[in-house]
């Protein structure tokens, strides 16, 4: 999984019935366009709910991945850099996780560039101290803020595989 990435698990209705077709490259390539499809919606609207900051690197980082995992596909949609769960979530007091910890004092040097661009006295050590004191960063839920907007259309991509294997395997023509 992505560092920055959720888990989200869906039940779709004659996905058994795909699965058990799965060995067959005609059956993954009906799966993997649809799942490609439900994938990009779901990046798109995390892309644009993700924070900028300084460089613009989490957004920009923001993909999706298709991967066999055994007989089955999994789909990811996340960023791998390293700073993307605690933007997500939260850190912190004020992460939305129950972790029970206490204050997050970042790193003043991580902080320092944006301190500078954005003219704040003190450089990144005095950001770090406003961060710390106020427990942590707020959660900015750019990835299940995207799904959550998102969700019904991802569940029609993914419905569509199970249509469109059943076609193909009535002898119809793939999509």
């Amino acid at each position: 999984m992505m560092a920055g990435s959720i888990q989200v698990s869906a039940h779709i209705e004659g996905m058994d019935e795909v699965l058990k077709r799965f060995r067959d490259p005609r059956v993954q390539a009906i799966a993997k366009k649809h799942m490609t499809d439900a994938l990009i919606a779901v990046e798109g609207p995390a892309k644009l709910k993700a924070p900028v900051g300084v460089s613009g690197e989490l957004r920009s980082q923001i993909t999706h991945e298709v991967r066999p995992i055994g007989g089955d596909m999994e789909g990811v949609v996340g960023s791998p850099t390293i700073y993307a769960p605690h933007v997500e979530f939260g850190t912190g007091t004020q992460s939305d996780q129950p972790s029970g910890k206490g204050r997050h004092w970042p790193p003043a040097a991580a902080l320092e560039v944006w301190a500078q661009r954005h003219g704040v006295k003190g450089g990144g050590k005095a950001v770090a101290y406003y961060i710390g004191r106020r427990g942590g960063l707020k959660p900015r839920k750019f990835l299940r803020g995207a799904w959550e907007e998102t969700e019904s259309r991802v569940i029609q991509h993914l419905e569509r595989i199970v249509e469109d294997v059943r076609d193909f395997l009535r002898g119809g023509r793939l999509p």
